[in-house]
Order: structure tokens, then C-alpha cells, then sequence
């Protein structure tokens, strides 16, 4: 790849990571940069750096798991009705050849963080503006939902991915100014994490920092840091307004039973509850029965529901199962799983000996136990961009220690 060609390769690749937060208002654009991508780096054919994705143990045992999904849904009649889905899995596949190959991938980490920077901007001054309209900062209301540039869930998520690259580049850089500079846009995440009331990013966030503390120290100081983590934490939740609705639902003082809280407000109760019915009812094993299918029989659950309103919501919504593997295990069966599992393990054995790129995989896994990233192009985006970094970060490692 010529010099010219590789600054356009470079700069398209940070435009992406810049556009991912604003998915839902930019996906042409993506998608041309995209193109854009894969014709330079068909015109640049590079064949060295293409095997060494292609032998990588992670990218084999996703292709399997994706050649799974297509020989099945052909045998069993489901493939155009599931292509939505296998189109985002091969998208995934393609994503991470073409990340990869940018020679420099910090483009890729300050694309990504310059997006999520901009997008918490406009949310946190469309949140203070709401404040001053309404004197409410209850931001735990389905109403403040269009305050959101991208939705809570994903920004959230986005920004736990960001305090993480951000933790990376302030332990590698020697730099003063770049530390503080750093310092600076993890304390405005962190602000912002707790603004939003992000139940998911907030768990999260807490415990990669525990697994950062138990990665980084064996001592009882470590415990004594956990414990006191863990007081504080409970403790900005009981006396914060908005956290305390988000994750006790405070706000019900009808209902006294936390379980009775959840069972009412939290809509992943009942997709997993219907989830599991229809597990039992279809005696699902080694196979399973498609996404569409699996999403057809979900709605079907819906229209059963007894409070009209609720009802409505679920099927207005088309809400899917909300957890990775129990829509692999529903749609693939326990085959499809254990090939998806597979997949995940080898991301961890490359990424484990470094605890930034292992925070990064860690998040990823445990975000998938309350989002399905196959059903979104967003979702193939984001797993393709966390892996490369991920890789990204324990090479340079590798490097840097066989340089030393």
C-alpha cells in the first residue's frame, strides 16, 4: 500500500470510528466508507497481512461458527428469513480484516473516543437543558430517551470502552500533558456514566475496575480496596436520586418487594421469562430454530401478555431477547453456542496476559449477557472495532517487551 493510499485507508477507517456513536443518522456514510475501505484494500492487495488475520484462532472460529449458521438455516429452509442476521455476522468477518489492516491503529482509538466525546457533549447539554426546562433530572424516564444522541444502552457501553482505551493511553504515554489530557476526559466519562443513569455501563464499569485492581495487586490492600469500592458504590446508588430509581426502582412505592420491582419495570424479566417458555415448549437441543423464527414466536409471547399497555409496548417495540446467548441457543441450539463460546475463548487466551485488552473483552462479554450486537449493524461495528484494538494493544505489548 503506497503512502497516499495508506493516509486515505487510515483516515476513512477513523471516520468510521468516529461516526459509530451516530449510527442511527449516519449509516450511508458508513457503509460508503466502508466500500471505500475494501476497494483500496483490494487495489493494495497485501497478501502477507491477510493470512495473518485469516490464521488467526479467534478468526477461524468465527468463520466456523458462521459457516455453521448458513449451512443450517439452507437445510433448515430459515436462510432468507435469517440472512438479516448471518449478513451482521459476515459483517463482523469483514469488518475485522479491514480494521486490521490499518497500519496505525490509533486512528482507530481516537476516532472512536473523539465520537463518543462528541456525542456525551451533546447529551450531557441536552440533559442540562431539560433540567432547566423541567427542574426534573430524573434521567431514569422513558420520556428523556430523545435527549439521547445515541441510545443509553450503547452509550454507555461506548463509554466504558472509551475509559478503558483512555486508561491505556495515559499508562503508555511519558508524556505530562497527554496524561493529564487523559485524566481530564476519564473524570468527564465518569461524570457523564453517572449523568445518564446507565444501569448496564455502570456495573460494568465497576467491575472491570475490580478486575483491574485483583489483575494489578495480590495483597490485602487489594482487598480492602474492593470492599470500601463496594461501599461507595452502594452508597452513590442509595443516595442518588436518579441511580437509586434505575437500579432499586424507588420511585414504586406501591410494590415492596425488590423482585415484584423488577418483574414490573424491567421488560428483560419477561423476554427472558418468554425465552425460556419457548426453550420448554420447542424441546430445543442441538439445534434451534432461526432468528426469525426464534423473534416470531417471541412476539407471539407478547400478544399473550395481560396489561394492554405493556402489551402494546413489547409489540410496538419488537423487543428481542435482549441476551446474546440465549438468542444463539434459541435460534442455533447448543451447537451454535459452544461455537460462539469457542470464538470468545480464543479472543481471551490473545488478550488475557494484558489487562487493558483484557477489560476491553470482558466488557464485550458481559455486554452481550443484555444486548443481542447481531441484530444492529451498530452491534457488528462495535465487536469488530473492540476485538482489533484489543489485538491492537497486547501486540504492541509483545513488542515492547521483546524490544526490551
Amino acid at each position: 500500500m503506497n503512502f497516499n493510499l495508506e493516509k486515505t485507508y487510515n483516515y476513512l477507517a477513523a471516520l468510521i470510528c468516529v461516526s459509530i456513536p451516530f449510527m442511527t443518522y449516519a449509516k450511508a456514510f458508513v457503509n460508503i466508507c466502508m466500500v471505500c475501505l475494501f476497494l483500496i484494500m483490494v487495489v493494495s492487495y497485501n497478501k502477507d497481512k491477510l493470512i495473518n488475520i485469516i490464521n488467526q484462532k479467534f478468526f477461524k472460529a468465527l468463520a466456523i461458527f458462521l459457516i455453521f449458521i448458513v449451512i443450517y438455516s439452507l437445510f433448515n429452509g430459515s436462510f432468507f428469513d435469517d440472512f438479516a442476521e448471518t449478513r451482521k455476522i459476515a459483517q463482523i468477518i469483514l469488518l475485522l480484516i479491514l480494521f486490521s489492516f490499518v497500519n496505525d491503529k490509533r486512528f482507530l482509538i481516537y476516532g472512536f473516543i473523539s465520537g463518543v466525546l462528541v456525542s456525551s457533549l451533546i447529551t450531557d447539554m441536552n440533559i442540562v437543558a431539560y433540567y432547566f426546562n423541567s427542574s426534573d433530572l430524573l434521567i431514569s424516564k422513558s420520556s428523556v430517551e430523545d435527549l439521547f444522541i445515541t441510545q443509553r444502552l450503547y452509550l454507555g457501553f461506548f463509554i466504558v470502552i472509551s475509559i478503558v482505551l483512555l486508561s491505556f493511553l495515559f499508562r503508555k504515554t511519558n508524556r505530562n500533558k497527554q496524561k493529564v489530557f487523559c485524566a481530564l476526559l476519564i473524570l468527564f466519562f465518569i461524570f457523564t456514566l453517572f449523568l445518564i443513569s446507565s444501569r448496564s455501563a455502570l456495573l460494568i464499569a465497576f467491575l472491570i475496575f475490580l478486575s483491574t485492581i485483583i489483575y494489578e495487586s495480590k495483597s490485602v490492600f487489594t482487598i480492602v480496596v474492593m470492599l470500601s469500592s463496594f461501599v461507595i458504590f452502594s452508597g452513590i446508588i442509595l443516595t442518588n436520586k436518579n441511580l437509586s430509581n434505575r437500579f432499586l426502582y424507588s420511585q414504586d412505592s406501591v410494590r415492596t418487594s425488590f423482585i415484584e420491582k423488577i418483574k414490573t419495570h424491567e421488560p428483560r424479566y419477561d423476554i427472558w421469562r418468554f425465552s425460556l417458555q419457548i426453550f420448554e415448549e420447542q424441546s430445543l437441543g442441538l439445534f434451534g430454530l432461526g432468528t426469525y423464527k426464534t423473534q416470531e414466536l417471541l412476539v407471539e409471547k407478547y400478544k399473550l401478555m395481560p396489561i394492554d399497555k405493556r402489551k402494546n409496548w413489547f409489540i410496538q417495540r419488537n423487543f428481542n431477547t435482549h441476551n446474546q446467548y440465549i438468542d444463539i441457543i434459541l435460534s442455533f441450539g447448543f451447537i451454535g453456542l459452544i461455537l460462539f463460546t469457542v470464538f470468545l475463548r480464543e479472543i481471551v487466551l490473545i488478550t488475557y496476559k494484558n489487562i487493558y485488552s483484557l477489560n476491553l473483552i470482558l466488557s464485550l462479554i458481559l455486554f452481550l449477557v443484555i444486548e443481542n450486537l447481531f441484530h444492529r449493524q451498530l452491534g457488528s461495528f462495535i465487536l469488530a472495532l473492540t476485538i482489533v484494538i484489543a489485538a491492537y494493544i497486547i501486540n504492541s505489548q509483545n513488542e515492547k517487551d521483546t524490544s526490551s
